[in-house]
């Protein structure tokens, strides 16, 4: 991930492709609730740790013990800065 675009695509396509999906009725409100929280519970945050730990930000231990949730304190250096 070292390029920021790439980190864009990567993280932000497949939230375009279930809400477009959702949008056109190819699935269920159940099942994009179901999509949903598997990518901001799973996809996402394995992404935005793999990209925070390339920087030397967080450590593997720091990321787990605080759920993902220490990603929202370095949101500006994971989200704009390469």
């Amino acid at each position: 991930m070292k390029k920021l675009v790439l980190f864009h695509l990567v993280t932000l396509v497949p939230m375009i492709l279930i809400l477009s999906l959702y949008i056109y009725e190819e699935i269920s409100t159940g099942a994009f609730i179901g999509m949903f929280l598997v990518y901001a519970m799973v996809y996402r945050p394995f992404f935005d740790y793999k990209r925070l730990k390339e920087k030397e930000l967080v450590t593997k231990k720091e990321f787990f013990n605080t759920l993902g949730f220490i990603r929202f304190k370095y949101l500006s250096e994971l989200l704009f800065k390469k």
